[in-house]
């Protein structure tokens, strides 16, 4: 019980501040109420001969209700403020309680996030693990995951309406191109930005296998969509035209 209440007094130190507020209602309820009793008893009440019947009882309860008056006030107050300090102490440790829970739940969700993605990329020859940055990915869909909520954030819907958009953009340059004259260089560029923001690095290569690449890494954002992103607000990728 000692080593709790030490605890509970180390992580809230603002209690001390309340501590001392109790002991200073305590202290000045006390001392009124006794200088009240001495101004009183000075005035002649000591000089009565000493009696404990019931007259002499009631008549000293009487003389003196004031000082008790202070002394019941005193006391209540200092149970409202106790029950107070109570109600503190409770709800600070449930929001302690339940910081921990979300945070705990962060990172089990996350290490279900990591371990998705690491077998989903296995199973694809043409991405490395090593060019993918899961936390960026994961903090970019989930934001608000460190407090305990899985929701998707809106920045993820409109990093996926970008790469939709890209993909547009591509499909109507190669509908417009005559004869092979579709600028892939151009279209890369473009891929590679927007995939930076999702936390995946890929650099320039030659067109066939850039398609191949991008293929791959085009199936790993849908499929993840489909097992964590559990909502209709995100878009689904458009399909490629221009390969």
């Amino acid at each position: 019980m000692t080593n709790r209440l030490s605890e509970i007094w180390r992580d809230y130190p603002y209690l001390n501040l309340l501590a001392a507020g109790l002991l200073l209602v305590a202290a000045l309820g006390v001392l009124l109420s006794i200088i009240v009793l001495m101004v009183t008893g000075l005035g002649g009440e000591f000089a009565r001969p000493l009696c404990f019947s019931n007259g002499c009882v009631k008549k000293f309860l009487e003389i003196f209700d004031q000082s008790f008056l202070i002394l019941t006030a005193t006391f209540n107050l200092l149970v409202g403020l106790a029950t107070i300090w109570g109600i503190i102490v409770a709800l600070m440790s449930y929001l302690n309680s339940a910081n921990a829970t979300a945070l705990s739940n962060h990172i089990s969700h996350f290490s279900i996030f990591q371990n998705y993605v690491i077998a989903e990329v296995a199973k694809r020859n043409r991405i490395s693990y090593a060019s993918v940055d899961t936390f960026v990915w994961y903090n970019l869909i989930f934001s608000d995951s460190r407090n305990g909520k899985t929701s998707i954030s809106d920045e993820y819907c409109d990093i996926i309406s970008a790469l939709n958009d890209e993909i547009f953009v591509s499909n109507e340059q190669a509908r417009a191109a005559i004869q092979g004259s579709f600028r892939y260089m151009p279209h890369q560029k473009r891929i590679i930005h927007a995939l930076s923001s999702f936390g995946i690095a890929l650099s320039h290569q030659p067109r066939n296998e850039f398609y191949e690449i991008e293929d791959q890494i085009f199936a790993l954002i849908s499929s993840l969509n489909k097992s964590f992103c559990y909502s209709d607000k995100v878009p689904e990728l458009l399909k490629r035209k221009y390969v």
